[in-house]
């Protein structure tokens, strides 16, 4: 593109940039950007700028270089493949919609969601509404790219396909207006400050045609419904990360977004670095299970990854590695996103990130609720569980403010009475602060239990990784005693338990090194034969699993004092 023709003959028509980004309903940074040649204008906008000034593509300095044609030839090459099978009939694709998405994630292991969706999609117009809803970094704006540009569905819906990006500071009447201009449906002088107006102009410009309009990224419902202006043929698909706009949008054609399977993280994160995955394999699932399997984190993972290891020194991947071990690291991890990749919720000078994904959805939250999700942290992140009653006992917060983060997408529940935090959510509260108030409440919390259920094995097993971390705390805030008191009978059921509950769990570590405390603590009791099965215990789990030679050690030199200490008494 010739950088000074479009300027040249916009300032020879004494227009500003701010009045032609208002023509075209686009931006003035927009405009700025095609006059310096950093981006080409779409087809529709360089038909547009044409009648605009009257001069055509060629005047207007939009001879293509090898990056503009490559854009062009993509865009094109989308275009005919959502080309409707009659030719004659004109078909609009929002040039919108974020095509820089698909070259930044990739729809790995959603075959089975994406023909759920696409079923409803082309199903009868009892289905015209459906949402996806899910945690932020679960890929549910990629997905709705990925249908948006489906050849089936632009087959299906042979007029075209409308796109927006709300965010929670939504621009609903600007959205409007750009879909005006593009279906060339405008209400009069008068009335182009008017919403009703614009949704009135657009219905009627729509009629009976055949639209997919998707809305995405919606932080309240009403925001989503001023934009449902199509016609009895058009269908509508919702992004958002709010359960409730998704469920209130569209009901029981409301679908959450989950997690990938660790199997389909591996093939994402094997995207970007293939050789890293298959010599890697160990320390790759154990990032993926760390992440929980969040497509986002695996996907900023995956490229910071691939840049480390074009050096081919294995001291630069080794290095990375242990980089992304750290919480704190994987939560600020970014990359560089294209302007047409970005979310609408992030604000242009916020680099994409986990940390910055969650910050969205918690800065909404009251301070109650903030303080409740901190506090909630304590427990050990999914798969684990814990019930109402230990999170409004730990939180000392009203059920409102729990109800607030589920509400927030923030809390997934788990079953009746049960509730979960991903591992994302859980490192981004810790990240802010530790919560000892709330770690102090949690052991009487497990006191009080195990003293309810002294005869219930099964509730004691259903709050195992609870009681734990409950232990852990006490140890680290010498609550020694009162815990004991509480938890004796707990040793033997963890025992019997064995590693078949330890590997359940996924806390083989964490129940050896536990079984070492317990020891010791039942030698400064005295109580000789619980401390020699604890120590037992953990000697045998630690040499079935992990082989830690720290706890090992410490196992045998607690046999070794009880060794001693029953030879004095002998």
């Amino acid at each position: 593109m010739e950088l000074y023709q479009l300027r040249r003959v916009r300032e020879q028509k004494g227009w500003s940039q701010s009045r032609v980004a208002e023509a075209l309903g686009v931006t003035t940074r927009t405009v700025s950007r095609w006059e310096q040649g950093q981006a080409m204008p779409y087809p529709y906008y360089r038909q547009q700028l044409s009648l605009l000034f009257e001069k055509n593509e060629q005047q207007l300095g939009f001879v293509p270089d090898a990056t503009a044609s490559n854009a062009r030839e993509e865009h094109d090459a989308q275009l005919a493949q959502c080309s409707p099978l009659l030719p004659h009939r004109a078909f609009l694709i929002d040039p919108t919609i974020p095509n820089g998405l698909r070259r930044f994630s990739n729809v790995f292991g959603r075959d089975h969601v994406l023909a759920l969706i696409k079923k409803r999609l082309l199903g009868t117009k009892a289905q015209r509404f459906t949402a996806l809803h899910g945690l932020p970094g679960t890929g549910k704006t990629a997905l709705a790219v990925a249908l948006a540009t489906d050849p089936d569905l632009c087959a299906h819906f042979s007029d075209g396909v409308l796109w927006t990006g709300l965010g929670p500071q939504a621009n609903t009447l600007g959205h409007l207006a750009r879909w005006g201009k593009l279906l060339g449906a405008t209400p009069g002088l008068a009335e182009q400050m008017s919403a009703t107006a614009w949704r009135q102009a657009l219905s009627s410009a729509i009629g009976s045609r055949r639209f997919l309009i998707v809305i995405d990224d919606a932080w309240n419902l009403e925001d989503a419904l001023t934009l449902t202006v199509g016609g009895p043929n058009s269908t509508y698909l919702l992004t958002s990360r709010l359960p409730q706009v998704a469920f209130e949008f569209a009901h029981m054609g409301a679908i959450e977004i989950h997690e990938l399977a660790e199997e389909d993280a591996l093939t994402l994160v094997a995207h970007y670095v293939p050789q890293v995955v298959q010599q890697r394999h160990d320390d790759v699932l154990a990032l993926i299970r760390a992440v929980g399997a969040l497509p986002l984190a695996l996907t900023l993972m995956g490229q910071y990854l691939a840049f480390q290891a074009l050096s081919g020194q294995p001291r630069r991947l080794n290095t990375a590695l242990d980089y992304l071990h750290d919480a704190s690291q994987r939560l600020h991890l970014h990359a560089p996103v294209a302007l047409d990749a970005r979310s609408p919720s992030l604000p242009e000078n916020m680099p994409l990130s986990l940390y910055a994904a969650i910050t969205l959805s918690v800065q909404r939250l009251d301070p109650q609720s903030q303080e409740m999700l901190a506090a909630l942290a304590i427990f050990p992140p999914k798969p684990n569980s814990f019930s109402e009653e230990a999170a409004l006992a730990v939180a000392q917060a009203s059920v409102e403010a729990l109800d607030a983060l589920w509400d927030a997408g923030l809390l997934e529940s788990s079953g009746a009475g049960r509730y979960t935090l991903h591992q994302t959510i859980v490192e981004y509260a810790r990240a802010r602060g530790s919560h000892s108030h709330a770690r102090q409440r949690l052991v009487h919390y497990i006191l009080q239990l195990s003293q309810q259920h002294e005869p219930d094995r099964n509730a004691l097993e259903y709050e195992t990784a609870n009681v734990l971390v409950a232990l852990d705390a006490a140890l680290e805030l010498n609550l020694h005693q009162s815990l004991l008191q509480g938890l004796a009978q707990f040793v033997p059921f963890m025992q019997v338990q064995g590693l078949e509950l330890v590997q359940r769990l996924g806390s083989t570590q964490l129940m050896s090194q536990t079984l070492v405390q317990w020891g010791n603590i039942h030698l400064q009791q005295q109580l000789l034969d619980a401390a020699h099965r604890a120590f037992s215990e953990a000697l045998k789990l630690n040499e079935r699993s992990d082989n830690d030679p720290t706890i090992s050690a410490s196992a045998q030199y607690g046999l070794a004092q009880l060794s001693q200490l029953r030879g004095d008494n002998g």
